[in-house]
């Protein structure tokens, strides 16, 4: 059955008091701008949440603050201040702001300065700087939600990748295929036989196109098994997570493989940004087609073209066997197939089949959290008290037929 308009309005907007975003801004830490992208004394960096605006910056000392981007003396953009002593100082007037969000000085106030600093209303946001990336929690009140210590958390700085970049649509439909399984081995045959080569496990993805599904609640969200027929009665299994409220984590191409976590933060109701966290657990990474990248704020790349110009698509490409014409990044394709949908996808109007049984389960578990906000209560995902994060592992392998699943994840 279609979703309705009304949930799907629930499911998809997050500005302006709606339901999903106060949800996501009471309850979740949002990541918001990778490590390497801010240097001490360096130039903020504009960064919108949730249809609001703030400026991060990392002082003199390293620390890291995420501020409101309006300057709360007469409001002009803090983008344009100088980062220096550790705090920002507002070029216009020179009030200064250190990385908690507190105003310290204000030269053009007579009298007791540090007295009217403290008058000062202003945004105070807490952030942690975690797993390569730059965390802020938006809500109110002292006490912050959970910290999601997910398996990429705490490992060396060279066992991990962090990109991102901005993509111009509605945040759910980049969610929905971090969980689409069936997906993979269409639009991303030829960019799996050109990253995995020929011979890799993955390549089954690109011959069996309709998997089985098999699913577990998981005090996260959940986990499912996509699971596809090999010969000699062998079942290759791919067992992939759903974290709320927006992380995919998949499964590694091959045992002590990198591991990739797909995320996608609301910028606002038609924009979001993709994160990548590419991992490996067991040995430094190295360079892959993530970790080697001229720019951790702007990639992968979007597709190069307008709708009219069907994006971009490489048809010449297609012709000499590419599958989709988009060579660019796995992640390109995606991004194109997003923009297909428009920035908000109409989710009433489509058909849907037996491969869309994660999809489904992501939507019902973010539409389950955004009611029980409203009804004024904690969503249960958010803090169960079974929760935890480390668990939320993703393993890939081959299975005898009618062996469980479970054998490959019981062993990590």
């Amino acid at each position: 059955m279609a979703m309705t308009r009304e949930d799907n309005e629930l499911l998809t907007r997050v500005e302006n008091g709606a339901p999903m975003g106060d949800m996501i801004r009471q309850h979740y830490w949002i990541p918001a701008v990778p490590s390497a992208k801010l240097v001490a004394d360096g130039a903020p960096v504009l960064v919108r949440l949730l249809g609001t605006n703030y400026v991060a910056f990392r002082a003199t000392d390293g620390h890291v603050g995420i501020v409101d981007e309006l300057c709360p003396h007469r409001r002009t953009s803090l983008m344009m201040a100088r980062n220096e002593n550790n705090g920002l100082r507002c070029i216009f007037h020179g009030w200064k702001m250190d990385a908690t969000g507190a105003v310290v000085e204000a030269p053009n106030q007579v009298g007791d300065q540090a007295q009217f600093c403290k008058r000062v209303k202003t945004g105070q946001h807490r952030v942690e700087e975690r797993g390569g990336l730059i965390w802020v929690w938006l809500g109110k009140g002292e006490t912050p939600p959970r910290f999601p210590e997910l398996p990429f958390m705490d490992l060396p700085p060279e066992h991990r990748s962090v990109t991102s970049v901005e993509v111009p649509t509605n945040w759910v439909q980049a969610v929905e295929a971090s969980m689409d399984s069936s997906h993979v081995g269409v639009l991303h045959e030829s960019t799996t036989q050109i990253t995995a080569g020929g011979g890799n496990e993955r390549m089954i993805m690109t011959k069996a196109l309709a998997p089985r599904f098999e699913f577990e609640d998981r005090p996260y969200g959940y986990r499912y098994a996509a699971l596809r027929d090999m010969p000699d009665e062998k079942v290759y299994a791919r067992v992939n997570n759903f974290v709320m409220p927006w992380y995919g984590i998949i499964c590694p191409p091959d045992a002590k493989g990198p591991t990739t976590v797909f995320f996608s933060t609301p910028v606002d109701d038609v924009t979001h940004r993709a994160w990548f966290v590419h991992y490996n657990p067991h040995r430094p990474l190295g360079m892959t087609i993530m970790s080697a990248t001229p720019d951790v704020w702007n990639f992968p790349p979007l597709p190069p073209g307008t709708r009219e110009e069907s994006f971009g698509q490489n048809r010449d490409l297609m012709k000499r066997g590419h599958a989709t014409g988009f060579y660019q990044h796995l992640g390109t394709e995606d991004f194109a197939m997003f923009l297909g949908q428009g920035p908000i996808y109409d989710r009433t109007q489509e058909q849907l089949c037996s491969a869309d049984g994660a999809v489904l389960r992501v939507r019902a578990l973010l539409l389950k959290a955004a009611r029980e906000f409203m009804a004024g209560k904690t969503p249960a995902l958010a803090d169960s008290p079974e929760l935890d994060y480390s668990k939320a592992v993703s393993v890939g392998g081959v299975v005898e037929a009618g062996a469980d699943w479970r054998t490959l994840t019981d062993a990590k």
